[in-house]
Parts: C-alpha cells; structure tokens; sequence
C-alpha cells in the first residue's frame, strides 16, 4: 500500500489547500489512494511538499507544487503508479514533469 502525504503547512496555508485539492480530486475520481496531511515535511524552501512511501518501496519527495490542478494531477498520477505491484520505483517517462523537476529525494526501499 501506498501513502500520500501532503505537508499541511507548507507557504501560509498553500499546503492545506494543496491537501485538500488532492482529497477532493481523488475522491471525484473514485481512487482508493491513501491520503494524508502531515504537518511540516522540513522542506520549506522548497515548498509546497508531498512524499510518497510504501512499505517495500522507493519514497520519493517531492517540492515546488502549487494548490493547482497540474499539481494535483500530477501527484494522484504517480501515487497511482507507486501504488502499482513493485518496488515503487517511479519511471522517468511516466512522471509528470512538474514531478521531474521538483523531485527533491528518492530512497530506496528498506
């Protein structure tokens, strides 16, 4: 299983709506993703900020998004895709491009 997080308090409240942005879009779209705000990812300069991890599989941070909807299209996209069988290794062809260069961190899995 995969999980969102998405930091709540990124750039004066731009990460709450960002948040919310994201909860309202994958509830629309009927995906059975697992969302989260989580308070302060320590990436402020870089924000607003989203991680993705999984037990077994890569985790990835990733900053400079905006509570808009190239962002949260972007993140349900490679949540999906984290969420797919394997070890969560996010491609390169595959991931929006606001996730290419925004991509702060990668770890592997444990």
């Amino acid at each position: 299983m995969s999980v969102l997080t998405v930091c709540t308090t990124c750039n004066d409240g731009q990460g709450q709506r960002l948040l919310e942005a994201v909860e309202n879009e994958a509830l629309a779209r009927d995906l059975p993703l697992a969302i989260r705000g989580q308070a302060c990812l320590a990436a402020c300069k870089q924000s607003c900020t989203a991680a993705l991890q999984g037990a077994g599989k890569h985790s990835y941070l990733f900053g400079q998004l905006a509570p808009d909807e190239v962002s949260v299209n972007a993140l349900l996209d490679v949540a999906t895709q984290h969420a797919e069988p394997g070890d969560g290794l996010l491609a390169w062809s595959r991931r929006p491009a606001c996730l290419k260069t925004g991509l702060l961190a990668r770890l592997p899995p444990l």
